[in-house]
């Protein structure tokens, strides 16, 4: 095993939250609008992504100006339904850890390796499979987006995977996401990359390792 750390993306590379398109998602950010006077049952998904803060905080800024809400309140609104609807799903079993990725974690979790999560979800959502899934023990280190501030800093932003890399100390770094804003945050921290491909990625990225699942990357690293 090269790497010292191994350091995963939550939704779609542990967790399998990306069934039925998200509609669970999106109808979450649907709902928390509603409950701030807004029709939303025809604002496009791009806006809905925009809400929930995908493509920034500087987005979710004007896509609130656009509609006339309050962008901070909105987006604490968004992530609270959000996570809401996510104990929803996990509890009904409609979320559940990919085998593959509870493989790859027993494989790694005896040796000698800080292990970590940084996900672009909000830091409940987080918390909230963390301890629903008995997840805790794999990990030294996880978080999410803590709060509309931190928005700035989510990923591809580099900020919060170099928290990680300062908290778990090990080195080489390793990153494993599902879509390009990971593998650019893990370039940008300096750190290697694997794109573990269970989602159609069209963008043109470069990451050190290209798998389908994590029990290909198991054996690709000498762990499985």
């Amino acid at each position: 095993m090269r790497y010292g750390s191994v350091i995963f993306d939550m939704d779609g590379v542990l967790l399998n939250s990306l069934v039925d398109d998200e509609r669970w998602k999106y109808d979450a950010v649907k709902q928390a609008l509603s409950e701030q006077g807004l029709e939303a049952g025809e604002v496009p998904r791009r806006d809905l992504r925009r809400f929930l803060g995908d493509f920034g905080r500087q987005e979710c800024i004007n896509v609130c100006d656009e509609y006339g809400l309050e962008p901070d309140r909105v987006w604490e609104l968004v992530a609270e339904t959000t996570n809401l609807a996510r104990i929803e799903k996990v509890k009904e079993g409609e979320f559940e850890i990919y085998d593959d990725a509870r493989g790859f974690l027993e494989a790694l979790h005896p040796r000698d390796l800080g292990l970590g999560v940084i996900s672009n979800a909000p830091e409940a959502a987080v918390k909230t499979t963390m301890q629903f899934f008995e997840m805790e023990h794999y990990f030294s280190y996880y978080r999410g987006v803590e709060s509309f501030e931190d928005l700035k800093k989510r990923k591809p932003h580099p900020k919060h995977l170099k928290i990680a890399q300062a908290e778990l100390k090990k080195s080489p770094f390793l990153y494993i996401g599902d879509e390009p804003s990971d593998i650019k945050a893990a370039e940008s921290a300096g750190m290697s990359s694997a794109l573990v491909e269970r989602n159609t990625v069209e963008e043109e990225i470069n990451p050190d390792f290209r798998v389908q699942n994590l029990k290909v990357l198991g054996r690709e690293l000498g762990v499985l």
